[in-house]
């Protein structure tokens, strides 16, 4: 017979409690909870200043297709149903009605449009061109689109908000604005941003501040947020963004429609803020749709990616049955990050049990301990973009110095906005160790492309709380790393609406796929609109 002390450990072997890793783990925790109390403090004393006496609302849309995707007015206009100069006039209306609530459009071109969809109006009652031939060649066609006033329209403003260049004019169509006109597009208006566009709210000294139609006291995110709130307020269809570390997302978060980050380098950055030469290389910067429904997401990819040194597959259709499914819930350990408020935690828990129902495979919880870093990445990854802020500040003529800015601020006499200030003064803390960036990058890459691989996608939360009162961001600056760790990663992304919380403001979450996997992500983001319904209207529809 064995004795009892045969099966138990020697004294010498015995393994305690490790003290540090609990001890740890509880300041974690209580650090957790002090951030919550903070963002609660926030948003006490900012929804004091912030109440209902303050708040404006939107009215209904006047013309019911106005509701409705690019892609189905573009049949429409194909199919003789609507004159693309009737969509044109009812955008200019729409406009006049809400521009003056939320202040996202900052110049126009209504003249010149009209006449352009009267030419695409002409276009099909000649017969030249039949149905099939412009859905495939000019699949936007007579169909009215914006974009942010960063992008180049020839002719128009294009200041990037700064003061110094109030009076610029781009000098010739951005690429991207090109190819959309080569699709058919209409552009017609260009829409608000923040200084540089380099901020996740939509403010700047030359036009002012962009509201959310969900809630005017609340930011429409940056940097597109003025075609995010544009497009939600159903004064465009469609629209082109930009994003360097959120700006198409954050925005589209904010505002309850889709937005689509693609893999980088392989869309032109020509006519994009300063890159005036043709560019896809290294940059974190990629252009990317705006819209209210995910079938426009695709469609627009499509004529992006013309031309494109970069073959993308957007023609096999997906089966979305076939996916793994992986999720993360939380930026993973970055005190500097508000914690995920309980209604993103339900959106991002509805996301994956309606994926894991479906495919039919439990989704597996990815723990990777790098992803916490990644403000701390992207804050790096930054400085590798060919522009310099206080180069770019001066409208490239000197350097800004931070102190005397810092100093002009306080006196009222300074050009620039707090943010560009702020980021002046990050810019003197020390910075990562550039190796260890790219060592860390690599290593994050390596994980999801060994979990992932090229038949998964991974859902995380757009942001961390719901669209916030004008002006707190500056209380919580590290918040985008939500956002930002997938421009450090060069990743595709699609940010999807999933519903209002009880506020009445919106949800959502983030499909991320692996390299060059965009067709994955945006068929997800088909998926979970037909579950749970996609971009809710910030106003009452009949």
């Amino acid at each position: 017979m064995k004795s009892r002390r045969a099966n138990m450990p020697e004294e010498g072997n015995q393994q305690g409690p490790n003290y540090a890793a609990v001890a740890w783990k509880g300041l974690f925790i209580f650090l957790r909870m002090l951030h919550s109390l903070y963002d609660c403090i926030i948003d006490f004393f900012f929804g004091l200043y912030y109440n209902d006496t303050t708040r404006k609302h939107i009215s209904n849309v006047d013309h019911p297709f106005l509701l409705e995707s690019a892609s189905s007015i573009a049949r429409k206009i194909r199919n003789g149903d609507l004159k693309s100069v009737d969509v044109i006039n009812a955008c200019i209306a729409r406009i006049a009605q809400v521009n003056g609530v939320i202040n996202a459009v900052v110049d126009e071109r209504f003249k010149d449009a009209i006449e352009e969809a009267k030419e695409a109006d002409r276009m099909i009652e000649s017969g030249e061109w039949s149905k099939e031939r412009l859905e495939k060649e000019r699949p936007f066609h007579g169909v009215p689109i914006s974009t942010k006033e960063s992008t180049g329209i020839k002719g128009m403003r294009w200041t990037y908000g700064l003061m110094l260049r109030k009076n610029e004019r781009a000098p010739a169509d951005a690429e991207v604005i090109l190819k959309m006109r080569r699709a058919g597009a209409i552009p017609f208006v260009l829409t608000n941003i923040p200084e540089l566009n380099m901020w996740y709210e939509t403010r700047c000294n030359v036009y002012g501040q962009t509201s959310n139609p969900y809630d005017t006291n609340r930011t429409v995110g940056g940097s597109s947020g003025g075609e995010s709130s544009l497009i939600t307020a159903c004064g465009s269809p469609l629209g082109i963004g930009t994003d360097v570390g959120g700006s198409v997302r954050m925005p589209a978060y904010f505002c309850g429609i889709f937005g689509h980050k693609p893999s980088s380098g392989m869309i032109s950055l020509q006519g994009l803020t300063r890159k005036l030469e043709e560019n896809t290389g290294p940059s974190m910067v990629v252009p990317g749709p705006l819209c209210r429904y995910a079938e426009d997401l695709l469609p627009t990819m499509k004529v992006l990616m013309r031309d494109s040194k970069v073959k993308l597959d957007l023609e096999t259709k997906v089966d979305v049955k076939n996916l793994r499914i992986f999720y993360i819930e939380d930026d993973c350990g970055d005190l500097k990050v508000s914690p995920l408020s309980s209604d993103q935690k339900e959106a991002l828990k509805k996301s994956v049990k309606y994926m894991e129902e479906l495919t039919g495979r439990t989704p597996k919880k990815l723990e990777l301990p790098n992803w916490k870093y990644g403000y701390k990445l992207w804050r790096h990854m930054i400085t590798e973009e060919p522009e310099r802020l206080p180069y770019e500040l001066t409208n490239r003529n000197g350097t800004v110095t931070w102190w005397w800015e810092v100093l002009r601020f306080f006196t009222g006499t300074s050009p620039y906005t707090l943010p560009s200030i702020l980021r002046l003064i990050d810019m003197q803390m020390p910075q990562a160790n550039p190796q260890w960036v790219k060592d860390t990058i690599k290593s994050l890459l390596d994980d999801i492309k060994r979990e992932i691989g090229e038949d998964g996608i991974l859902l995380y939360p757009s942001h961390p709380i719901p669209a916030f009162y004008h002006c707190s961001a500056h209380l919580r600056p590290w918040n985008f790393s939500y956002t930002a760790i997938i421009n450090a990663l060069k990743l595709p992304a699609t940010q999807v609406p999933m519903g209002l919380n009880s506020k009445g403001l919106p949800l959502g979450v983030q499909v991320i796929g692996n390299m060059y996997c965009d067709r994955m992500t945006i068929a997800v983001a088909q998926e979970l609109e037909k579950a749970f319904g996609g971009w809710v209207p910030p106003f009452k529809t009949s």
